[in-house]
């Protein structure tokens, strides 16, 4: 789902600043509306004596603003841009605050929520959107291409580090016939059960994505080449406990690539790598097997 049209260069400039203020944070935002209506006024109040008008600005700062913060600060920002807008107006004027001058805040104060309320709902369908598009509606785990496009920047950043990284791949075996034997419902609380051990067991800063039906990928930092096995093991070892409690009849093979900071290995390099190793475990009959620099 677009939102937007996509004209070349600026659409995905666009996108980037839209997603960028997604990040702001409400309290942070609300400092920043707090500084720009006073940055506002005052230029205004300044430049009015030539003939100047500022009024246009607090729309564009308003947008801004109401698209970082949720419905009832945006609602009482704009409220706030509205009083504080008509401060110019009387500071100018030798006349009294009179019914005319609170006529015209209130107009604007309607208008202003009313623009609140359209950016507000307009951010609830971006995050819908996004959520939709970045992850996994049924296991809420990465999806395919946000976990490759996370994974790609996440092994630039540690070879820029010097950190080692393991490229994981894990295949759910057995779960093809639930479907037909238990239900779709129990096959789907199975994968559901896989990803939250799966969550529970990595960092924050770790990735876990569902690649395939009964496919997913991990890509995670750990201390030394030499510590990757027990790791891999550790995790396989917790997700075998998840499959066993769901009480069908599933497990998991799991193929690692070790991945050491001298590594010039793509995302898709790495993942190729690891998917290559979960054959091999399946053609041996092992659990877990791991290629790469295990010794550095």
């Amino acid at each position: 789902m677009k939102l937007w049209a996509d004209h070349g260069g600026f659409g995905a400039r666009l996108r980037r600043l839209i997603g960028r203020l997604a990040r702001v944070s409400p309290s942070a935002a609300t400092v920043a509306s707090a500084l720009c209506l006073l940055l506002i006024v005052s230029l205004d109040t300044v430049v009015r004596p030539a003939g100047l008008r500022l009024v246009p600005l607090y729309v564009p700062a308003l947008c801004v603003i109401c698209w970082a913060l949720g419905r009832w600060r945006a609602l009482l920002f704009a409220a706030a841009a509205a009083l504080i807008a008509i401060f110019p107006d009387v500071l100018a004027s030798a006349a009294p605050f009179g019914p005319a001058t609170a006529a015209n805040a209130l107009i604007r104060a309607i208008a202003y929520m009313f623009l609140a309320l359209i950016i507000v709902n307009y951010r609830s369908t971006y995050d819908e959107a996004h959520l939709r598009a970045t992850y996994d509606g049924l296991t809420g785990v990465l999806n395919a291409n946000s976990f490759h496009a996370a994974a790609e920047k996440k092994l630039t950043a540690a070879r820029r580090r010097g950190q080692t990284l393991i490229a994981v791949n894990v295949d759910i075996a057995g779960l093809q016939g639930i479907p037909t034997a238990h239900g779709h419902s129990s096959a789907d609380s199975a994968l559901r059960a896989v990803a939250r051990t799966a969550m529970d067991s990595i960092r924050g800063s770790d990735l876990v994505g569902r690649l395939g039906w009964h496919q997913f990928g991990f890509l995670v930092q750990v201390p030394s080449a030499h510590q990757a096995e027990p790791l891999a093991r550790l995790l396989h070892e917790r997700l075998s406990v998840a499959l066993t409690k769901t009480g069908l009849s599933l497990s998991c093979t799991m193929g690692v690539r070790v991945i050491s900071p001298r590594s010039a290995l793509s995302d898709i390099d790495a993942f190729d790598a690891a998917h290559r190793m979960l054959r091999a475990a399946r053609e041996r009959g092992e659990a877990v097997a791991i290629g790469g620099d295990v010794s550095a």
